[in-house]
């Protein structure tokens, strides 16, 4: 829960100074941030430095009488951390036993350093029993982060330090990007900020901006204030600014405040509470706009008050119980792709609503459920909710002597909808398996039975299916053997290298059983697939899966062979470089879930399934998937990126997806919104790290089946060791013509904007990124760095 902090009179100077933990990789800017700020040499005295013994070297020592001594020459004063050295140093003493009092005058210019600051200055006095120190025309650098300034007068104290006519910034010796002046300014040691009265901030020597008060960080504290604002402009949001305050409320609770004026929409306010307590960790957040302005809805009598509520949460309990949770709900199923959140994206099609209270034992498990969705398709009527569901593992291993291991899986579950019209029902579900594995140096052999039995209890709706049947049992056993083996040479084309050879094939058997009477069979929405089934999509790795469809209300008959293997090769560090996948199920019978030839497989095989990746060397990441239909002796979808990425941040990646229509029409649910046409889209992604101090970024996708973009980005960041600003342009398509494009429709609207950002750095830490991260995050379609073989 690490958050920085800042005044809200600091608002008015855009004082971005919130700064988030530093990336892993040290670059060259901040190794040369950090050779310019002090350092402590050795390790770090522990305890009370009064309690350290004090050592003195100089060139010459005048001891006058027991009260009074003077040093001259290249005095050297070590005591602890601090050290001091001075061309003169006269040490007093008064008073007698515990009233003694040693006082130490240094003249003639001096220089100190201990292990939370730098000052060296003209003439100082240190209070020997306390180490109060009162020092003139003093100039200051803190240790071990950036942050200097000067002082006419300096009062150091153990707690704080207090400086007069006063100045600070965290720019190094010789930049003065930006400073600010004080008549007074106090630096809290322990709490890491800084107070500053009567303020000026000035930017190249030219001031800027005044406040009576100022507060500042000079560490990595959570405290109150004003955290990092954005600004941009949007076609559709017309001119915004967001300004984030902070509120530290107690170590384990904080939240965050985010108004937002958006010119064409008006003030949207967003909230967020983060927690940590006995009850687990969690985080809730809401956004609401009053009354939306767009242009789009002038004079509509809908009621146009957009808003969004979230809760994540995750909970031990006692030692064996488990609470999760993670809820989003939004007012329209527009609002994702009108407002950017951190708590959704239009790309996810529906928002999530679920609860699960669990409890665990070494060989078993149970939980209760709730879930729903909340979609942001187009469709008369919704998908089922599951309130409650019960869910209970059993696991058993080592039976008979050891050869085999026993599962069980039970579940009771209602469904239940929205509209009346549709059916629901109670679902009782139960799964046991044995599993008899054989294993040996040359690979493995899986022999698996299972039965399926499932009972479920319906009530008609008033629509279509009014005719339900109102009791339904099915009883489905299932057996699979899995084999796979690992043939390893070095003998291979590549000199150098050793490849694996892996086969892998899987016999899957399961009767046939007619499901129509399962659920709504005539409602065009659903494709009469059930309560919670939907068609899986399918992979190399899918091929071995032991069903077709999600849930339990659509299992298909089985009487396959999956037929698959990957072959690796390594080098000589025995590091992988090379893997190709391949596989096929080959159907002895056609797979079914009723009479209907629509939900059933047609043909003698599947789709070829194809996945590889090549790391070329170091620099070089290719990585691609490929099916091929072989009922349409088509290709049905491939996948394709190849990235460069010699060092840190900096990349270059080339994608390429394409997805026929008949592959998307059968993986969707529902029977509304069918795509007319395939997806086809090229991108190309370019980070680098230009200079120490520059960054830039671009993105593109584009549609080859529309002929046309669907994103573009393009964003420069310039970095220092005190200061950054960033500018991105972006112009999208909006996805709530999405479902119109693919239509066939030649219309489409895209939103344009430009976004700045702007931080003082060096406050809150010693973070010198370089802004890569943060702008390949944006965008409808995020980069996704290439898996590491």
């Amino acid at each position: 829960m690490q958050k920085n902090y800042y005044t809200l009179l600091s608002l008015s100077i855009l004082s971005a100074l919130y700064s988030s933990s530093s990336l892993a990789n040290i670059d060259d800017l901040r190794q040369r941030c950090l050779a310019g700020v002090p350092q402590i040499s050795g390790e770090v005295v522990q305890g009370d430095p009064n309690d350290q013994p004090v050592y003195i070297e100089a060139d010459k020592a005048n001891v006058v009488n027991p009260s009074r001594a003077v040093y001259n020459g290249e005095v050297d004063f070590k005591q602890g951390n601090r050290h001091l050295q001075a061309d003169e140093v006269e040490v007093t003493q008064s008073g007698d036993g515990d009233n003694t009092q040693r006082y130490a005058y240094v003249r003639g210019g001096f220089d100190y350093k201990d292990d939370l600051i730098k000052i060296n200055g003209d003439n100082a006095k240190v209070h020997l029993n306390s180490k109060d120190t009162d020092i003139t025309n003093g100039n200051y650098q803190l240790v071990g982060r950036q942050g200097r300034g000067t002082a006419e007068t300096s009062e150091i104290r153990e707690g704080y330090r207090l400086f007069k006519n006063a100045t600070f910034t965290s720019c190094l010796p010789d930049d003065n990007a930006w400073q600010i002046d004080a008549s007074e300014m106090k630096q809290y040691v322990q709490e890491e900020y800084a107070e500053m009265w009567h303020a000026r901030f000035k930017v190249a020597g030219v001031p800027v901006f005044y406040t009576p008060y100022l507060q500042l960080p000079l560490g990595d504290r959570r405290r109150s204030g004003l955290l990092i604002p954005s600004a941009g402009s949007s076609s559709r949001d017309g001119y915004w600014y967001a300004q984030p305050i902070y509120w530290n409320i107690a170590p384990n609770y904080d939240a965050t405040f985010t108004p937002k004026y958006m010119s064409d929409r008006g003030w949207q306010m967003n909230g967020e509470f983060r927690y940590l307590n006995a009850l687990g960790e969690g985080k809730l957040a809401a956004e609401y706009l009053g009354k939306d302005r767009y242009n789009e809805y002038t004079g509509s009598d809908e009621d146009r008050k957009r808003h969004l509520f979230y809760w994540a949460h995750n909970a031990k309990l006692w030692d064996n119980w488990r609470l999760n949770v993670d809820y989003t709900k939004v007012s329209d199923k527009r609002y994702f792709s009108d407002f950017d959140s951190d708590y959704g994206s239009s790309t996810d099609g529906y928002a999530t609503q679920y609860a699960r209270l669990s409890y665990y034992q070494p060989n078993w498990n149970f939980a209760v459920s709730i879930k729903k969705f909340q979609v942001f398709d187009d469709v008369d009527i919704g998908p089922y909710r599951a309130l409650p569901q019960i869910d209970f593992n059993y696991y058993k291993n080592g039976l008979a002597n050891g050869w085999a291991d026993f599962k069980l899986f039970a579940q009771a579950v209602h469904f239940d909808n929205d509209s009346s019209s549709m059916p629901t029902a109670w679902r009782y579900h139960v799964e046991p398996s044995i599993n008899v594995p054989f294993s040996n140096r040359y690979g493995s052999l899986n022999i698996e039975t299972k039965l399926y039995a499932t009972h479920y209890q319906q009530k008609a709706g008033t629509g279509e299916d009014a005719n339900t049947q109102g009791s339904v049992n099915r009883v489905l056993p299932q057996v699979k053997v899995d084999l796979q083996t690992v043939l390893a040479s070095k003998e291979t084309l590549f000199k150098g290298y050793m490849q694996t050879i892996e086969p892998h094939v899987q016999y899957l058997y399961r009767p046939y059983k007619d499901q129509s009477n399962i659920g709504s069979k005539q409602h065009s929405s659903y494709l009469g697939l059930g309560y919670d089934s939907a068609l899986l999509q399918q992979d190399y790795y899918s091929l071995f899966r032991d069903r077709r469809y999600s849930g339990l209300d659509r299992i298909a008959s089985a009487n396959q062979f999956t037929l698959g293997g990957t072959t690796r090769f390594y080098d000589k560090n025995s590091e992988e470089r090379f893997n190709l996948s391949l596989g096929q199920i080959i159907y002895l019978n056609n797979s079914r879930i009723d009479d209907t030839t629509e939900n059933s497989t047609t043909g003698r095989s599947s789709s070829w399934a194809l996945e590889s990746n090549w790391k070329l060397n170091d620099k070089w990441n290719w990585k691609g998937s490929y099916q091929y239909d072989t009922r349409l002796d088509a290709t049905s979808l491939m996948n394709s990126t190849l990235e460069y990425n010699p060092e840190r941040n900096n990349l270059v990646q080339l994608n390429y997806r394409y997805a026929s229509k008949e592959y998307i029409n059968q993986n969707l649910t529902s029977s509304v919104n069918r795509y007319n046409q395939d997806i086809q889209q090229v991108g190309a992604v370019v980070a680098w790290e230009v200079a120490d101090n520059w960054a830039v970024v671009g993105r593109y996708y584009h549609d080859v089946a529309l002929n046309k973009p669907v994103e573009q980005y393009a964003g420069v960041q310039y970095n220092s060791c005190c200061w950054a600003v960033g500018v991105g342009v972006r112009r999208y398509l909006v996805n709530e013509n999405a479902k119109r494009q693919y239509s066939g429709e030649k219309d489409t609207l895209y939103d344009h904007g430009i976004g700045v950002t702007f931080e003082l750095r060096g406050l809150g830490g010693n973070d010198h990124r370089s802004g890569i991260v943060r702008m390949l995050d944006k965008g409808m379609l995020p980069y996704i760095k290439s898996p590491e073989l």
